[in-house]
């Protein structure tokens, strides 16, 4: 009886941790959760993920049942345009996971005033959320680790490199953790709301922190970009192409700024789409010719992406559009479609007015000319 007595609440306690799920909230737009909230397996919520950070194309789908692509479709966010879309257009919001650890019952309680997209039941250890976020990272080519309070904004250059990042964030007991936290989800409320930038919180319960290692790979199986591959490519390509400039001689640059001196100088040539990394994009396009700021559009692809701009001419205010892999071209459609339009009005006014004086022109005079005209003359 007293080894029963003993056992009792350990065993309750297990029982309690492995039903314990993490709440999953998704801040985007004005968009609310429903009533019901389902809940996913931690492979179907690293799909997810991958959908939402467009980074799909590492995690493969396989044998899926109906239920997970129900779900990648209703929690995966919005696509993004293909690779070749213009720049121009890639105005969607950036993309933010926030993976919580450490979440007790009491801090839980601060988070009611939000409706959970949905649950993540037997969520992983600690360990292996920090692994999953270090290897999402680098699918989406995010390496720079800043504090909360950086890291959370999408236009914080030195903290994203895309629009996609993942963040691990660790309360450990701490006070001023959780007053941080509580701080940054206030602003990205307001990003959200804004339409400027996406969340995925995950809030992982503090019981999930000592969870017994069920499975090597809780989140299932997907690939991971090797840096050792990747860096022994770039070094290939770097012989290769000294190499070529040893052999042949120097050719002129493809585009090159009109002054090397002046970082928002025009651009001249045609520069190319794509660059590979943020600081070359910035360095060759003169800071997108400062009219707008580059962003990585896929792994290996970092490209600029033009904003709206208000120029003065003559007293007025007006604004103008740029697009361009450089933002150097400006956008004059609107213009050439107003001359374009009315200059065919005009040519057609012209044509009708001329058609039709030629054809009064061509009307038939009367037989008699003098036909009903008198004469003054008197007899004789």
């Amino acid at each position: 009886m007293r080894l029963s007595t003993t056992l009792l609440p350990a065993l309750l306690g297990a029982a309690s941790a492995a039903s314990e799920a993490a709440s999953v909230y998704i801040l985007q737009g004005s968009e609310s959760p429903s009533s019901n909230p389902p809940t996913l397996t931690p492979e179907q919520a690293r799909l997810v993920l991958a959908q939402r950070l467009s980074i799909s194309q590492y995690h493969g789908l396989g044998d899926v049942s109906d239920s997970t692509l129900s779900y990648i479709n209703n929690f995966g966010g919005q696509q993004r345009g293909s690779l070749f879309e213009d720049a121009a257009s890639q105005d969607q919001a950036s993309e933010l996971v926030l993976v919580v650890e450490g979440v007790s019952k009491t801090h839980l309680r601060t988070w009611q005033s939000l409706k959970p997209a949905f649950f993540m039941s037997n969520p992983p250890s600690s360990p292996a959320n920090k692994k999953l976020a270090l290897d999402l990272n680098k699918q989406a080519g995010e390496k720079e680790d800043c504090a909360l309070e950086d890291a959370i904004n999408p236009f914080e250059v030195k903290c994203w490199n895309g629009k996609s990042k993942v963040i691990h964030f660790d309360l450990a007991g701490k006070a001023s953790q959780s007053v941080a936290l509580m701080a940054a989800r206030e602003r990205l409320i307001k990003w959200a709301q804004k339409e400027e930038m996406n969340t995925v919180i995950v809030l992982m319960p503090e019981s999930s922190r000592s969870t017994k290692k069920v499975s090597s790979k809780p989140y299932g199986s997907y690939e991971v970009p090797s840096q050792v591959r990747l860096d022994a490519r770039q070094i290939e390509e770097i012989m290769s192409e000294s190499a070529a400039v040893a052999s042949s001689p120097p050719k002129p640059h493809l585009f090159q700024s009109s002054n090397s001196s002046n970082a928002s100088g025009p651009i001249v040539g045609v520069p190319p789409v794509c660059h590979s990394s943020n600081d070359t994009c910035t360095s060759a396009t003169n800071s997108c010719s400062g009219r707008g700021r580059c962003f990585q559009k896929s792994a290996t692809c970092f490209t600029c992406g033009c904003a709206a701009q208000n120029e003065t001419s003559h007293t007025v205010m007006r604004t103008s559009y740029y697009g361009g892999s450089a933002c150097q071209k400006k956008d004059v459609s609107t213009s050439f479609w107003l001359i374009a339009t009315s200059s065919i009005v005009m040519m057609g006014l012209m044509g009708w007015a001329i058609g039709m004086l030629f054809s009064i022109g061509e009307e038939k005079l009367p037989g008699v000319i003098g036909a009903g005209v008198s004469s003054n003359r008197g007899p004789k």
